[in-house]
């Protein structure tokens, strides 16, 4: 039987501490496009690739809410000629940067990025968050709060993974 869960955002931020402004707007420009076609997560990807000048795996899941990121970039890549970058996010995990640009020089090797949000995990019309917020509470480490949410016997869906845990590679 399948569960249909909707995540409602009653605030959501993620931002790069030394964005531009010049990438500020490509970024609204990308989501106000996604929301108007309603893009599917592989179309959500290549509005981005071919609106900013560069995205990183560290942010595609969090400002496009994708959550096979590494398999659509994969795909992506034969289609198109990507260039990629390895970077260094929040001082310490490593990443990549991409973009359909072939020079990556003028891409900084650091970012630093900032997560805030407000979401309701909603199952039929019960607020179901409590739990997930629970553990983000107790547990600081990413794959500490995972387990411990699979542990305590929470169904713990992708988009879980990434709002409570900071899990960015649940699904794969």
């Amino acid at each position: 039987m399948r569960t249909r869960i909707d995540y409602l955002a009653d605030k959501y931020s993620f931002t790069e501490l030394n964005e531009s402004p010049r990438l500020r707007r490509q970024w609204q420009d990308v989501l106000e496009e996604c929301r108007q076609t309603e893009a599917g997560p592989e179309e959500r990807l290549r509005i981005a690739l071919l609106n900013v000048d560069y995205v990183t795996s560290f942010e595609l899941p969090f400002r496009l809410l994708l959550t096979r990121t590494p398999q659509l970039i994969a795909a992506l890549r034969e289609e198109w000629g990507i260039s990629q970058k390895n970077v260094v996010f929040n001082d310490k995990r490593f990443g990549c940067v991409y973009s359909l640009k072939a020079s990556l020089s003028g891409v900084p090797d650091t970012f630093r990025y900032h997560l805030s949000h407000r979401i309701r995990r909603v199952v039929g019309n019960e607020n179901t968050s409590s739990p997930y917020q629970q553990v983000a509470r107790e547990v600081k480490a990413p794959r500490e709060r995972l387990k411990y949410a699979l542990e305590a016997g929470l169904l713990v869906t992708a988009l879980d993974g990434l709002f409570w845990s900071g899990s960015q590679r649940i699904a794969a």
